[in-house]
């Protein structure tokens, strides 16, 4: 069942054993499984069904250091969180990003990649993608190809996407279920600890209508953004308590996100083999996205961070507007959400009818992208930031409208990052014009050693970090099952606790973090939420009175 703060006056009981922080990716498919497994959950959002202007208010941040574009895209306060605007696009991480690297400080995690496989399967079925074709290999079968050798130690590789991006509608029979409360407009704004200070018994909620109300559950478990995650973690206590994780001193710290940078224009030398190997593909209703990355051994020889690039392009003229809208009208189309697809979509058809004509034969019979011959191409890198980063999240002295203190973002980039943009794109250029495919003419700053401090990259909004992962609290936040370390019954399921974060999309290893945790706790749960003792209005189990909600004051 879906209940609004803002709209119900009264609650209905509900005996929550676990409450979930946060509905975006992980928190929808953490709680669904739970709910699968027999258990009942309590599902907290702080935005609502639809994407909110006031909401959206409460990321408003503070940022110092490296420019840097994306601190407030990306982050949305809503029902289905980010996936109600990304792509879908997801990738396992690799071998050597669960590795230690000795050239790479801190790199490493506490779980091998193969706890993760069974894991990641599941949550190829989370993300309603099966079947889709989960090798390189079947994907370059279906459409007669083989798979290019690039050279140079540069290995081409495919993403998947989901069918369906958006968590919200792709679990819509899920989130009414009666075993799971989905409460909007609930934004929790405070920890409360026990009395011994080592479990966390209960959240406090406000809205921006001044209602307040403290829920209750078994056990915790924070699916918010990595921004959030460590916001709230970093809250003072209303109890004047220092929360144990607050004594940790890694909280915040070591912060990362993918940079994403227009490295060097592509110029093709055969357009038409160039097209055979990096248009993206699309195979009975899946969609592939060829990309190259740096293998383990050439990082290790070169001691680089993990890599990657894509090529796309960048039109100044109304082509590339024309022809991404089209493509999104055809993805609602495929996804049969009529209502998404208007007037604004067929003009561009209307304007373009031969490029939709292209798109068409390209997509129904080549299998392919279309690839517009009036753009500018571009090699688009995606590259890892160190476990170790000098990027550290604080709070600021400012309170936002519901008196949580704002986030201040210091975000840098290191001499190392740079340098493995330098060397992959060195690497694309050779192996590209060696092959007879391409040219590459790298961005001026690249000659330069310290050219990154004259850049304003982009982030992929991928943030990661700051609560990291590790056997003990000397080493990080949380442990291998991703409990708060010191603390009994409280979890974080972001990607804030990832040591290192590779140069992949963090949602499918999240997800696949988010299954394996929903086994763990279905183990630890007992059959009756033990009843918490905190004073104020319980949302806890049948025997009380519905909850009413104390004005905020």
């Amino acid at each position: 069942m879906i209940l609004d703060l803002e709209r119900d006056e009264t609650l209905p009981s509900f005996a929550a054993e676990v409450c979930v922080v946060g509905a975006g990716a992980a928190g929808i498919v953490l709680a669904a499984e739970l709910v699968r497994q027999g258990r009942r959950v309590l599902l907290l959002e702080s935005g609502g069904s639809k994407e909110e202007e006031a909401a959206q208010r409460l990321n408003a941040s503070e940022r110092t250091g490296q420019p840097l574009k994306a601190i407030h895209p990306g982050r949305f306060r809503v029902l289905g969180g980010t996936t109600t605007r990304w792509g879908g696009q997801i990738r396992e991480f690799f071998e050597e990003d669960f590795s230690a690297r000795d050239w790479v400080p801190g790199s490493g995690w506490p779980i091998a990649k193969s706890a993760l496989e069974p894991y990641y399967q599941r949550a190829l079925q989370a993300e309603g993608l099966s079947p889709v074709l989960q090798t390189d290999e079947e994907v370059w079968r279906e459409i007669g190809a083989t798979a290019p050798v690039i050279g140079e130690g540069i290995v081409p590789y495919f993403t998947r996407w989901c069918p369906e991006p958006n968590f919200a509608r792709l679990y819509r029979d899920t989130l009414a279920s009666p075993n799971l409360c989905v409460v909007l407009h609930a934004t929790v704004c405070a920890l409360l600890l026990d009395v011994k200070g080592d479990a966390v018994s209960g959240v406090r909620c406000r809205n921006l209508l001044g209602r307040e109300c403290v829920f209750h559950a078994q056990y915790y478990v924070l699916c918010l953004g990595m921004m959030e995650t460590i916001n709230l973690l970093l809250q003072p206590l209303e109890s004047r308590q220092i929360a144990p994780w607050q004594k940790n001193g890694w909280l915040g710290q070591h912060v990362q996100s993918h940079i994403d940078y227009n490295a060097a224009t592509v110029v093709p030398i055969d357009r038409r083999r160039l097209e055979q190997v990096f248009p993206n593909i699309y195979l009975k209703g899946r969609k592939y996205h060829p990309k190259l990355r740096v293998g383990p051994e050439r990082q290790r020889e070169e001691e680089i961070l993990n890599i990657a690039g894509a090529i796309s392009f960048i039109s100044l003229g109304s082509v590339e507007q024309d022809v991404r809208q089209m493509k999104m009208a055809a993805r609602n189309l495929l996804r049969g959400n009529w209502s998404g697809v208007g007037l604004r979509d067929t003009l561009p058809a209307l304007r373009r009818l031969p490029i939709l004509l292209q798109l068409g034969y390209s997509f129904y019979v080549s299998h392919r992208a279309y690839w517009p011959k009036d753009v500018t191409y571009w090699l688009r890198v995606h590259c890892e930031q160190e476990p170790m980063s000098a990027s550290r999240i604080t709070l600021s002295s400012e309170r936002n409208a519901l008196g949580m203190f704002r986030s201040r973002i210091d975000w840098q980039v290191s001499p190392l990052e740079w340098k493995t943009i330098r060397r992959f794109t060195e690497m694309v250029q050779s192996s590209l014009q060696t092959a007879g495919l391409a040219m590459l003419e790298p961005q001026p700053e690249l000659a330069l050693e310290d050219g990154y401090r004259s850049v304003t990259f982009d982030d992929s909004y991928h943030w990661a970090g700051g609560t990291r992962i590790a056997v003990s609290a000397a080493d990080g936040v949380v442990d291998a099952d991703l409990k708060l370390h010191s603390v009994r019954n409280a979890y974080v399921c972001s990607a804030s606790v990832y040591p290192t974060s590779g140069f992949a999309n963090p949602v499918h290893t999240l997800l696949a973090l988010a299954l394996r945790l929903a086994d763990h706790l279905n183990k630890k749960v007992s059959p009756r939420p033990e009843r918490s003792g905190v004073e104020g209005p319980a949302f806890l189990d049948p025997e009380h009175e519905p909850l009413t909600g104390n004005p905020h004051a």
